[in-house]
């Protein structure tokens, strides 16, 4: 283990030298013509400065070169204030954009306007789920569900549906919407989306620092939300727990416990970070998030990120890649060849930030994007 631990050190080193090694600006295309420059390896969310109107769209190809602001580009126009998520639904990108009150539909072709969802009353659209062929749920902040079209025309939203909690993360399977709030998982028939046969799994909810993490699907059709363990008020690990949607509860819980850092010898896990994200993999095996682990006094800080993952199978955790010279990230994604992207916004003073790339081989490619980048999107696996 020792051994292991001084190999991990030494990897760390060498990262942080590489991270530099590639460093791509981008520039805007002003042709339009997208397809002129090969194939998009990620598509990158933008949530842009609030009230600035600087929500956007990136593109980064496969030849590295990078697009900042692609609908910008395309509708000479901005997509929107504050852009939170995106969604492949029936071919089309639906984009939510929580202070415009606003869905915006985009073609993931020529990345041109198909048309907007204006809300008409107060709200804050998050995430999107598809619950038929026509229509989908929109999650908001203001203790709402929003039923939409996504099919044209696209019009106003169809229906405001109260419900008991705020909700940002959902999924849909099994004719059901499932939500993760702070009181617990709300469970809604698709058929009945509505406040009065909400059901709730207190056992899975979220807290400030896993609000950020989304639910995630397995190749058994098994629901995973991640959360803190706690005890005595102290956050002592993560712990993954499964939802079978069928019978409505926790089938299975796996903890990945903190050693105290004090106490901890470099390459242990001692704690979670800020802005926790989770990704799993496209045969729906392995579930990845995000922790710190201690590094050697040597390297002149105490800790760093770090990605684990578990297998959905058997429940083991697992070191998978360490993160060095990123503190602040805001997203993060695992692209389907396995290799780690993160989204840095550096000082939060509205300048453009960067996705960092970390490649198997220990590379670290930085492609600047757009205002405050927070989701990494692989248009090959989604």
């Amino acid at each position: 283990m020792r051994s292991k631990r001084l190999f991990r050190c030494a990897v760390a080193l060498w990262l942080c030298a590489s991270v530099l090694a590639c460093d791509k600006e981008g520039t805007p295309y002003p042709g339009g013509d997208f397809s002129k420059l090969g194939e998009i390896e990620a598509l990158v969310l933008n949530e842009g400065r609030i009230n600035t109107n600087t929500g956007g769209i990136s593109l980064i190809y496969k030849d590295k070169n990078v697009i900042a602001d692609v609908f910008q580009e395309v509708n000479q126009r901005p997509l929107g204030d504050v852009a939170q998520s995106i969604t492949m639904i029936n071919g089309k990108y639906f984009v939510a954009l929580d202070n415009s009150k606003k869905i915006e539909v985009v073609d993931p072709r020529t990345f041109a306007s198909l048309g907007t969802i204006f809300y008409e009353q107060a709200g804050s659209p998050r995430q999107i789920v598809p619950i038929s062929d026509t229509e989908a749920v929109v999650s908001d902040l203001r203790q709402q569900l929003v039923r939409i079209r996504t099919v044209p025309p696209y019009g106003k939203p169809l229906e405001y549906i109260s419900v008991p909690r705020w909700i940002e993360y959902l999924v849909s399977t099994g004719n059901k919407v499932f939500g993760m709030t702070q009181g617990g998982l709300y469970v809604f028939d698709v058929k009945a989306i509505n406040k009065a046969s909400a059901r709730v799994i207190k056992e899975v909810y979220n807290e400030e620092y896993t609000k950020t993490c989304r639910m995630l699907v397995d190749k058994n059709g098994m629901i995973w939300g991640l959360m803190n363990r706690k005890e005595a008020g102290a956050v002592t690990g993560v712990t993954l727990k499964c939802v079978d949607p069928a019978r409505e509860k926790v089938v299975r819980s796996h903890t990945l416990p903190f050693e105290k850092p004090e106490n901890a010898t470099a390459g242990e896990v001692i704690g979670h970070i800020n802005y926790n994200r989770t990704d799993i993999d496209p045969t729906g095996t392995w579930i990845y998030f995000n922790v710190k682990t201690r590094v050697a006094e040597t390297q002149g800080t105490k800790e760093q990120q770090s990605v684990y993952r578990m297998n959905v199978d058997t429940g083991e955790f697992e070191h998978y890649y360490d993160l060095p010279g990123v503190g602040m990230m805001f997203g993060f994604a695992v692209s389907p060849d396995g290799e780690v992207y993160l989204c840095d916004c550096l000082d939060y003073t509205a300048q453009r930030g960067y996705v960092r790339h970390y490649l198997k081989d220990g590379t670290v490619l930085s492609h600047r994007v757009g205002i405050y980048p927070s989701q990494v999107y692989f248009p090959e696996c989604r």
